[in-house]
């Protein structure tokens, strides 16, 4: 049940209708978005919602003991539950999402030494948004380990945080000291909750069919399929891709954020102008926010406090971005697609003295250099995704040999440019106006008869060239 289905619509319609009846009584109303994010989960295929039960279980009550036991001098203790939380967690994760990879690739290593080994590969269905609900209830127990989050003892609310139907699927990851008691107490819905949950849910909409369903078939014809006829194609096709990518992923991001709106609850920014970027560290502060901030919290800042040498803090930034591409799937396209950011995050690290002593020295050069930096960036981010959306690393390798040592064009050229402009012209008008503004709710304050008449636009746009055929989101696979 695709969230820009009629069927999910639907779903949606009849649901929004029982949770406004039981906005008085917050029990009755969080059960009902449990029945419904379970069913929801469970249309996909029935047997996952056991695997999300069981994380449910285990960590719920493995948060309450980690806290008793360290509430009791117990560390030890504590340390064993949170352990149990964690081998769970990423034991379902890694049997699901990576058995077949960490098998192929140790069997690949033994026949570098000559070692011939049979490869066991099991026929293994993913369970849709499993790396996203499993990260995000494993920083529930961890936090409550650290002692940032106190143990919740009411199981339904935990089972909502876990499994909380708007942001299942692909995010936005959300911590427990956000999301949790948001649902602890009566929500109150306004009217700017439904007007705002429904612009974000309607450019949600937008961006997913009429941008990045539109321009998937070229994007995916040239690229994944080795359809360009030069490396004009390729390049136009990178920088498709990478903006198909971007609102196929943050139009889901806005769908769920704008229904959980107009639940009466606000979810994590997930993006916030990421081709505004001057620099990669930037890029991933404003791309993925939340899984930037995951892996922040829970892995470079625990690498780094092993040494604080420049040259260490260096590999854990190549560590966690390579952990980063991992976590996006079993193939070593992703895992070098997370190094080549990290070799980019670096090396802005080292040249940026070279950078702020530029600036410093000529100031009328500072919006020259910021601009470079964001043409600089926005490339690094079509050339990565290469990796990204190709089927294998070596398929990846290929393309990007042809794409840096060919320089032709074919006479499809400026047609294809053309076609790729029709589709992405109404994102790139908005996020101008949103920079400008620097405001991404800049429709908040805007005349009513503005704001209905972008509405009109975009639904005119979705009805005449808005995509035919229902694409899964691209990120329902990780």
């Amino acid at each position: 049940m695709l969230f820009n289905s009629g069927h999910f619509f639907f779903f949606f319609f009849v649901f929004y209708l029982l949770y406004l009846a039981s906005l008085k009584n917050v029990r009755v109303q969080n059960l009902l978005t449990l029945a419904a994010s379970y069913f929801f989960y469970g249309f996909w295929d029935y047997r996952f919602l056991a695997l999300i039960m069981i994380s449910t279980a285990v960590d719920f009550i493995a948060a309450q003991r980690i806290e008793y036991s360290r509430d009791n001098g117990d560390r030890i203790k504590a340390r064993r539950w949170l352990w149990l939380s964690v081998t769970v967690n990423l034991g379902i994760l890694g049997f699901f999402k990576y058995f077949n990879f960490f098998v192929g690739s140790f069997a690949e290593l033994l026949g570098t030494f000559g070692l011939d080994t049979p490869r066991y590969t099991l026929e293994i269905i993913l369970p849709v948004g499993i790396s996203f609900y499993t990260f995000q209830t494993m920083s529930y127990t961890i936090d409550v380990y650290r002692g940032r989050q106190k143990a919740t003892t009411h199981a339904l609310n935990f089972a909502l945080y876990v499994s909380f139907f708007p942001q299942l699927m692909a995010g936005p990851i959300e911590r427990a000291k956000k999301l949790l008691p948001q649902l602890e107490k009566a929500r109150t819905i306004h009217f700017e909750d439904i007007r705002e949950g429904g612009w974000l849910l309607l450019w949600g909409v937008f961006k997913k069919v009429y941008i990045a369903d539109n321009l998937a078939p070229f994007t995916y014809g040239v690229i994944r399929e080795g359809g360009a006829a030069s490396a004009l194609d390729l390049y136009l096709a990178a920088i498709a891709f990478t903006l198909q990518l971007y609102c196929d992923f943050s139009g889901y991001s806005d769908m769920a954020r704008g229904m959980a709106r107009m639940m009466g609850i606000k979810l994590s920014l997930n993006f916030n102008l990421p081709f505004f970027s001057s620099n990669p560290s930037e890029m991933w502060r404003r791309w993925h926010i939340t899984l930037a901030e995951w892996f922040r919290n829970y892995v470079y800042d625990e690498l780094r406090k092993l040494n604080q040498s420049p040259a260490w803090l260096a590999v854990c930034v190549l560590l966690t971005m390579m952990l980063v591409g991992l976590w996006h799937g079993g193939d070593w396209a992703y895992v070098v697609w997370g190094g080549l950011w990290g070799v980019a995050m670096v090396t802005h690290r080292i040249v940026t003295p070279v950078i702020v002593r530029v600036s410093e020295t000529f100031p009328r050069l500072n919006g020259a250099l910021h601009w470079s930096g964001v043409l600089v960036t926005f490339h690094i981010s079509l050339s990565t995704g290469i990796f990204f959306v190709s089927p294998n690393l070596p398929h990846a390798a290929g393309i990007a040999q042809s794409l840096f040592t060919g320089f032709d064009s074919s006479a499809t050229s400026v047609s294809d440019a053309a076609r790729v402009l029709f589709y992405v012209w109404p994102l790139l008008l908005v996020q101008t106006v949103q920079h400008s503004l620097q405001r991404l709710d800049f429709l908040a304050k805007a005349p009513s008869i503005l704001r209905m008449l972008i509405y009109i636009v975009l639904l005119l746009l979705l009805w005449t060239n808005g995509a035919d055929q229902l694409n899964e989101f691209i990120y329902f696979q990780f």
